[in-house]
């Protein structure tokens, strides 16, 4: 009795540690397979959970944090096929494949496949693969654009990025990386800072 006791406080400790030490980003990446999808108030709430693990890696103000952490959507788009979408004003997009948007603004944005933007402005972007955007900040507040691959941006304006296999901006203007090694710009600086991985396969 004792020794199956032991034996099954070891395994929930385990589960435990094994749920402890999952990666932000790649939580984030399998809110489209969550069970409490179709109650839009529990995934808009699961997804800001999601976005505050994140934040709480990343070593930027308060203020910023605080102003990110105040996105809050107001309805759920959620997609298995490519998604192209004209707008998305406060809204969470969750999409397993692809996505095209012409323009995004106050928004949670997660995409497992590739992402291409327009227009951006004032996003929480999750990415599983590439991410290009051809103007992010230009509307208003820069956006977070994570990324498990390459992130390309024409002009980024107050743009938060941490891209694995790195990112290449023509304009940057006040741009700030984590995690993202390799940096290109034509006009523009970028800073770097290393932070504790988002993904596991960093």
């Amino acid at each position: 009795m004792k020794t199956e006791f032991r034996t099954m406080a070891l395994v929930f400790i385990l589960a435990s540690v094994s749920a402890c030490t999952t990666y932000p980003g790649d939580r984030i990446l399998q809110l489209y397979d969550q069970s409490n999808a179709y109650d839009e108030s529990k995934f808009i709430s699961a997804a800001r959970v999601g976005v505050a693990d994140i934040l709480s890696n990343l070593t930027i103000s308060e203020e910023t944090k605080n102003s990110l952490g105040k996105i809050a959507p107001e309805a759920v788009i959620r997609e298995i096929k490519p998604l192209d979408l004209a707008f998305a004003d406060n809204q969470l997009v969750v999409a397993k494949g692809d996505a095209n948007i012409s323009f995004a603004s106050n928004s949670i944005i997660i995409v497992n496949g590739i992402l291409n933007i327009a227009h951006s402005s004032n996003n929480i972007i999750v990415c599983g693969s590439d991410v290009a955007i051809s103007h992010d900040g230009s509307m208003g507040d820069g956006s977070l654009v994570i990324s498990k691959g390459k992130t390309t941006i024409s002009h980024a304006g107050n743009t938060i990025i941490y891209a694995i296999k790195g990112t290449e901006i023509s304009h940057a203007r006040n741009v700030k990386a984590f995690n993202t090694s390799q940096r290109k710009t034509s006009w523009g600086h970028i800073n770097n800072i290393l932070v504790k991985p988002l993904f596991e396969n960093e």
